[in-house]
């Protein structure tokens, strides 16, 4: 019996973090309306700009695939991943999409025209 209610409050616990987590991880973004309300990360320091693309220094990006918490917040805020090819993963929402390119280091959301 004390291991049933030990599974139970550790399922408790960790069911209870995830939903913290998830409920405040919106926190770490802000939104770009001008690339139809896309998250990127508050700590991402922008390094160039130009009007269909955005290009930021962001530590935690590997460059290999979108970290845990951005796509949470990606798919939090309504977008769908439509396409992943290679260092580029491409989102939509409504008619709209985004070009999300990785690099170490580097992010790069360029906006799409399909």
């Amino acid at each position: 019996m004390k291991r049933l209610v030990s599974l139970i409050f550790v399922f408790v616990l960790l069911l209870g973090g995830g939903v913290f987590y998830y409920t405040n991880v919106d926190k770490n973004y802000h939104t770009l309306q001008e690339f139809y309300d896309l998250p990127v990360p508050n700590d991402a320091t922008l390094e160039s700009e130009s009007e269909n693309a955005k290009n930021y220094k962001w530590e935690p990006s590997t460059g290999t695939e979108v970290p845990l918490s951005y796509r949470l917040m990606i798919k939090k805020s309504g977008w769908k991943q439509v396409e992943n090819d290679g260092h580029n993963v491409i989102y939509k929402k409504d008619n709209n999409f985004i070009n999300l390119g990785l690099a170490p280091y580097y992010i790069d959301i360029l906006k799409e025209s399909k």
